[in-house]
């Protein structure tokens, strides 16, 4: 199995451990189960042997883990570059921190453009550029097996919002359809339920849903 998940608690985005030889975590949750986290990554792999942590976005409960996970893990965070300033600095407004009643905390990152590859040596997960829920929200496309990892970008019956700051109506619209140029079969949203089969129409409805199919 190339994608591991555990499903989000109470405000936590859904966090992915991408498998392999050099595994890679997708996504952190907001920190507040952090031991959680840790504790299932540990089932998986040896504590050390994730040493990347990729974030497909800026959002508080998608990056609020990052910090810790970094610090115990011993790993690089990487986020594209249109987010990564409001990571590093934790800034609570960007990324939604104030919403969740904390003040937010920045981390040290790697800026990603888009085109970067993460090999796990089993799968290799091509990093796109997908704006729109964020202006540098990004997905992971691991083309030979077809899986889609879109963050906030779709989910299993819906869209990201495109009305907090730096989302875009239009960028995600054509992030959608760029994403449904694919034809994913697996996809593993940053929100509620995945799907092993049938990714392509589950975005085509997302499409159907903002009224440009």
């Amino acid at each position: 199995m190339a994608v591991r998940s555990l499903a989000g608690m109470d405000f936590d985005s859904n966090i992915y451990l991408l498998t392999g030889e050099d595994p890679v975590l997708v996504d952190t949750g907001t920190g507040m189960h952090h031991r959680d986290v840790m504790n299932w990554l540990s089932y998986i792999v040896r504590q050390k042997k994730v040493r990347r942590i990729v974030l497909t976005h800026r959002h508080y409960d998608h990056c609020g883990g990052a910090a810790d996970l970094a610090r115990e893990l011993e790993a690089e965070v990487f986020v594209h570059r249109n987010d990564a300033r409001a990571v590093r600095e934790g800034d609570p407004l960007q990324t939604l921190a104030s919403m969740f009643g904390v003040t937010g905390r920045g981390v040290e990152v790697t800026e990603m453009e888009g085109g970067e590859v993460f090999s796990t040596g089993d799968s290799d997960f091509e990093v796109i550029f997908t704006p729109g829920h964020t202006a540098g929200s990004i997905s992971l496309w691991e083309d030979r097996k077809r899986i889609l990892l879109p963050g906030d970008t779709v989910f299993v019956g819906g869209v990201g919002r495109w009305d907090l700051p730096s989302g875009n109506f239009e960028q995600l619209v054509s992030s959608v359809k760029k994403l449904l140029s694919l034809a994913p079969q697996e996809l593993y949203p940053g929100h509620g339920d995945h799907c092993q089969s049938g990714g392509q129409e589950t975005i085509l409805e997302a499409l159907n849903y903002l009224g440009e199919a």
